[in-house]
C-alpha cells in the first residue's frame, strides 16, 4: 500500500513572514527566518530565504524527499513576480494553470516565469536531489532595470495586469546555469553561504534582465485555457523532436486557435517562434546525444533527431553552436 500524499499549501512574499505556517504544516524548524530544515521523516535538507536588495528576494530549495509530498502554492493579492530555476538531478512536475511542465536538470524548459497570482503545483521526484532557484521581484524593481530598453508607455504596457499577462517558460540561459552549478556545490552551513547566494541572484537577475530587453513586446491578457493550449503544443513538439516539424497548421488546430493567434500566443509564453522553437530543441537533443557516449557515429546522431544528411546535420548544429558534431562528439566504447 503506497504512502499517502502529504499536501502542503503556502504562499510567498517577499518578506520572510510567509515561512513559519509552511514550517508548521511540515513540522520543520525555522532557523532565524531564513533557513527551513525538513524533518528526517520527509526528507533531508531544505530552504533559505534571503532578503537580496529592496525588491528582492531568493529562496533556494535543497531537498531530497524521502515521503510522497505536493506543494501548491496560492495566488495572493500581493503582487510580484516569480522567475524559477530548476537545476535538480531528475525531472520533476510544475502544474500550472493546469497543465504539467516538467522541470530539473534534464527537462528541456528549466526556466520559468509569472506572477504571484498564478496559482501552481509543485510534485518533487522522491528520492532524488531536487533543486531550485526562485527570485521574488517587485514591480517597481523590474520597471527600473528595464531602463530606456523600450518605450515608457510600452513598458508601463507590459507591467500593466489589466492589460498584459507577463507569463513565460524558457531554457535557462548558459551564463545563468554556470552560476547555478556553482551555487549548488556549495552547503547552506557555509560560512560564506549568504554572501555568495546574494550575488548569485544579483548576476541571475541582470541575465533575466538582458533577456528581457530583447524579448518582442506582445501585450496581451491570457487566459487560463489560451496558457494551456500554447503549452500542450510546446510540450508535443517536446516528444516528437525526431519527426519533421508539423507546420502552424497542424499545431494551430491542435490548440484550437486561428494560425495568427496561436503563432502570437506562442512567441509571447515560449519566445521564440514554434519553428524555432523546433528546430532549437531538436538540436539541443542533439547536442546531449553526442555527447551522452551512447552512439558510435555522428550519423547515428544525426538519424536519431530525424536529419536523414549527416552534412545537412553538420550544417544546422555548426549555425546553431558555431561547432561541427565531430567537436563535441564523445563516441561509445562498447
Amino acid at each position: 500500500m503506497s504512502a499517502p500524499v502529504l499536501h502542503i499549501k503556502h504562499y510567498y512574499a517577499l518578506a520572510p513572514h510567509w515561512q513559519q505556517p509552511m514550517a508548521n504544516d511540515l513540522g520543520a524548524e525555522l532557523i532565524e527566518e531564513k533557513l527551513l530544515e525538513l524533518p528526517k521523516s520527509i526528507g533531508q535538507g531544505g530552504s533559505y530565504f534571503l532578503e537580496v536588495i529592496p525588491g528582492l528576494s531568493l529562496l533556494l530549495a535543497d531537498v531530497t524527499f524521502h515521503t510522497p509530498i505536493t506543494f501548491t502554492r496560492l495566488a495572493t493579492t500581493d503582487h510580484f513576480y516569480l522567475a524559477y530555476y530548476d537545476l535538480s538531478d531528475e525531472i520533476s512536475s510544475h502544474i500550472v494553470e493546469g497543465t504539467d511542465h516538467k522541470i530539473g536538470y534534464r527537462s528541456k524548459l528549466g526556466m520559468g516565469f509569472m506572477d504571484s497570482q498564478t496559482e501552481s503545483t509543485l510534485i518533487p521526484t522522491l528520492n532524488e536531489r531536487y533543486y531550485s532557484l526562485r527570485l521574488f521581484m517587485s514591480k517597481e524593481l523590474l520597471i527600473s532595470l528595464m531602463g530606456n530598453s523600450k518605450p515608457q508607455n510600452i513598458i508601463e504596457a507590459l507591467f500593466d495586469e489589466t492589460k498584459n499577462t507577463l507569463f513565460f517558460y524558457s531554457h535557462i540561459d548558459s551564463s545563468t546555469r554556470l552560476l547555478l552549478k556553482e551555487l549548488k556545490e556549495r552547503s547552506f552551513n557555509d560560512p560564506s553561504f549568504e554572501l555568495h547566494a546574494k550575488g548569485t541572484a544579483l548576476k541571475v537577475l541582470t541575465h533575466l534582465i538582458r533577456r528581457a530587453r530583447n524579448f518582442e513586446p506582445i501585450i496581451q491578457k491570457l487566459s487560463s485555457s489560451d496558457t494551456t493550449a500554447i503549452l500542450n503544443t510546446s510540450q508535443y513538439l517536446l516528444d516528437n523532436l525526431p519527426l519533421d516539424f508539423p507546420g502552424v497548421t497542424f499545431l494551430a488546430e491542435l490548440a484550437g486557435m486561428s494560425e495568427s493567434k496561436y503563432k502570437k500566443l506562442f512567441t509571447k509564453i515560449v519566445k521564440s517562434s514554434p519553428k524555432s522553437f523546433f528546430l532549437e530543441e531538436k538540436l539541443l537533443l542533439a547536442q546531449n546525444l553526442l555527447q551522452s557516449g551512447n552512439f558510435h557515429s555522428i550519423r547515428e546522431v544525426a538519424l536519431e533527431v530525424g536529419y536523414s544528411k549527416t552534412g545537412y546535420f553538420s550544417e544546422a548544429y555548426k549555425k546553431a553552436f558555431g561547432t561541427l558534431p565531430q567537436e563535441v562528439f564523445i563516441k561509445t566504447t562498447n
